[in-house]
């Protein structure tokens, strides 16, 4: 998909409507099969398979105090599918002008950068820990997960001193509040029948959940 407001509002969407019911879930997982890159759509198969298991383990939980833990286990993978759909084609430059054009110049384009400014933090953490990985590789083809926690901790302090930095910065610029941008937006034809199978499938799930009430 190219236009972002079509990106984000399918993401809110179709994560609205695999959280609501098992129905939805597996309607959205034919969404992601159908109009996802599928394994190119997730940042990492392992980070994917960490949070599988952790959802897992809740669920095991849940059946274990007789509550639907299968219902949860299935709802959750859908959402963490569009997550990390989500998280791969999603831009901090889609966020901004989304926002922007969505709520204005002041409040819109407050949250745009904020939000860009973290979704950009997230992706350069990403690809240091990448890159620390592969330096620990070329160190020792055997390093344990024990190796790994210092350089995330490490990571995770340059990142606050960084956002701190940042922060500084826009103060000395004189930023306050709002600012001034004409958003602008990508369109393309393919967008139509994603978007469209987005909507049907969110309303099928309310009009699902309003009947089953």
């Amino acid at each position: 998909m190219q236009d972002a407001r079509l990106k984000l509002l399918t993401v809110f969407l179709l994560s609205v409507t695999a959280f609501a019911s098992v129905a939805g879930a597996i309607a959205v997982f034919l969404w992601w099969v159908l109009f996802s890159k599928r394994r190119n759509s997730m940042p990492s198969v392992k980070v994917f398979a960490v949070f599988f298991v952790f959802i897992g383990i809740v669920s095991l939980i849940m059946e274990y105090r007789h509550l639907s833990g299968l219902s949860y286990l299935i709802r959750m993978t859908a959402v963490l599918l569009i997550a990390g759909w989500a998280y791969t084609e999603i831009s901090s430059s889609d966020l901004l002008n989304t926002l922007t054009w969505l709520f204005g110049q002041k409040a819109g384009f407050e949250a745009g950068l904020v939000s860009a400014i973290a979704l950009n933090r997230m992706k350069v953490f990403s690809a240091d820990y990448s890159r620390a990985k592969i330096a620990l590789k070329m160190k020792n083809s055997r390093y344990k997960l024990k190796e790994l926690i210092p350089v995330i901790g490490n990571l995770l302090i340059w990142s606050l001193r960084d956002s701190n930095y940042q922060s500084r910065v826009l103060a000395l610029r004189g930023y306050t509040l709002g600012g001034s941008m004409h958003p602008v937006f990508k369109k393309s034809k393919k967008d139509f029948i994603p978007s469209i199978f987005s909507i049907a499938i969110f309303l099928l799930s309310v009009f699902y959940l309003v009947t089953y009430l």
